[in-house]
């Protein structure tokens, strides 16, 4: 039985020109695991929402779009889905507007909490919650009404890699365990492409392509399609390579000569010194923090969630102010925040900021009559940048940049970042994506519990990790040094 079956479906927001969707056709099976990739702004957000009819986006609609079930949908903003305070309450929400008995309702949620893992979170409050963990309550207050149908719009975004690792792990299971019909937009397709049914390729507002998953890794190789470096670093490598392990064997016939970093000197833009700082009385999240932002260079922090990394940048914009401790800047500082939409006031693109080469650049010229909350995800992350970079600060502050990001759009930021720095600015990211940290960071600092662990230079920050590091020094480790990124692997004449 087919669960989603689209036929000639063309859908435009209210303020726009063009069609987001253009003639998309294609069809899910019950219990198919099909992962949605396109570049941001493709449509592919747009397309999910119109699967579940209460969130679908007002505009002009033709054609078709027939659902066979309920529909379960789960945002790409952890905190979009959250309506109580409580994970008790969470979980019982949509069980309660079912009108089903307390005894009912008291044993779902017991149920539902062991089977994620949050029994021992449920008297707690949600804002104590990991991103992760709250994450996972989303997950959880969905399924806990037996939706047919799993519909999942960039869930791990915002997530740390163990965490993002774990809930996809969790939504395989669901697909496996229950039969969940499990449609997924998502860059993390390390973990999801090899086990996914189908994989549906989205571009312009087009479906180009809805085949198994080596068929489309097929067709993106042999089209040369920039989607390609969506594709898991290790199906890119080799033809017949689909995993780590497999890369790894062929390598070892391979003589690779070893990558270092040359030493130089450097200058500090950015100090916090002995910073400590809590939202609650006696609860710090930052814990005598002590950071060294370089000068002219892509400084970039890594933690798991809740570690600290918005909080740190937060104080340094000045934007909190810390109970103990210094900052000490060279300079004005300007910082996008990790939601985007924070930052829009204006009832169209081109009021929040001034459309020129900077935006042409970050390809978002054809938003620009449009509102700011009717864009895509990438798009809103883009626009936010442009504002930022508008202010002409010395020091940029940029909190989970490459989130909705695409991987030629993750080229297009190293580009603009690079630029800045030979200007003479100085660029501090708190960021998930290590491996945009391992390719274009210059310095990696790794927050753990409200404190800087250590700080290093790129190559041997990585090169010194067994599990938090890039997928390229996963397949070279023990095998050749100093390999962090795809460029190492240009360099060492593999790519």
């Amino acid at each position: 039985m087919e669960n989603i079956i689209c036929e000639k479906l063309n859908f435009s927001y209210p303020t726009s020109t063009h069609s987001v969707l253009n003639d998309v056709d294609f069809t899910v099976s019950g219990g198919e695991f099909c992962l949605v990739i396109g570049c941001s702004g493709a449509g592919k957000s747009t397309l999910l929402k119109l699967m579940k009819k209460e969130i679908a986006p007002h505009g002009t609609l033709t054609g078709s779009i027939k659902i066979n079930g309920n529909v379960g949908y789960v945002a790409q903003n952890v905190e979009e889905n959250i309506v109580t305070d409580k994970v008790r309450s969470e979980l019982s929400f949509g069980l309660t507007n079912m009108g089903l008995s307390r005894e009912t309702i008291e044993l779902s949620v017991a149920e539902t909490a062991s089977y994620f893992n949050l029994s021992d979170k449920l008297d707690n409050d949600i804002s104590t919650l990991s991103g992760g963990e709250k994450q996972l309550l989303n997950l959880a207050s969905v399924m806990i009404t037996k939706p047919e149908i799993l519909v999942l719009d960039e869930p791990t975004c915002q997530l740390d890699p163990v965490s993002a690792q774990r809930f996809v792990a969790v939504v395989k299971r669901l697909n496996r365990d229950f039969g969940t019909t499990v449609v997924i937009s998502e860059h993390l397709t390390e973990e999801l492409l090899p086990y996914a049914d189908s994989v549906m390729i989205v571009e312009n507002g087009e479906v180009i392509l809805k085949d198994t998953p080596q068929n489309a890794v097929l067709f993106l190789k042999q089209s040369h399609n920039p989607l390609l470096g969506e594709i898991p670093l290790f199906m890119r490598l080799f033809d017949d390579a689909n995993s780590v392990s497999q890369c790894r064997e062929v390598l070892k016939n391979k003589d690779l000569p070893s990558l270092h970093t040359e030493s130089e000197d450097v200058k500090t833009a950015l100090r916090l010194k002995n910073i400590s700082f809590a939202y609650i009385k006696n609860h710090d999240v930052l814990k005598s923090l002590d950071l060294r932002v370089y000068k002219g260079k892509i400084n970039v922090l890594l933690g798991a969630n809740s570690s600290g990394k918005t909080t740190a940048l937060k104080v340094a914009a000045g934007v909190l102010k810390a109970h103990h401790g210094k900052v000490k800047t060279d300079g004005k500082v300007s910082m996008l925040c990790q939601n985007p939409f924070d930052l829009f006031t204006k009832e169209r693109c081109e009021d929040e900021v001034e459309f020129g080469k900077i935006t042409e650049f970050l390809q978002i010229d054809d938003i620009k009559k449009q509102h700011p909350y009717d864009i895509s995800g990438g798009q809103a992350q883009r626009l936010a940048l442009a504002k930022v970079l508008e202010k002409g600060a010395d020091i940029v502050l940029l909190d989970e940049p490459t989130k909705a990001l695409d991987y030629e759009l993750k080229v297009r930021l190293a580009d603009i970042l690079y630029r800045l720095c030979d200007e003479g600015k100085t660029v501090v990211i708190a960021t998930h994506d290590i491996d945009f940290a391992g390719e274009y960071g210059d310095y990696i600092s790794f927050l753990s519990n409200g404190e800087i662990v250590t700080t290093m230079p790129r190559r041997e920050f990585f090169t010194s990790l067994n599990f938090y590091t890039t997928c390229t020094a996963k397949i070279t480790n023990g095998i050749a040094t100093g390999y962090v990124g795809e460029k190492d692997l240009n360099d060492g004449g593999i790519l």
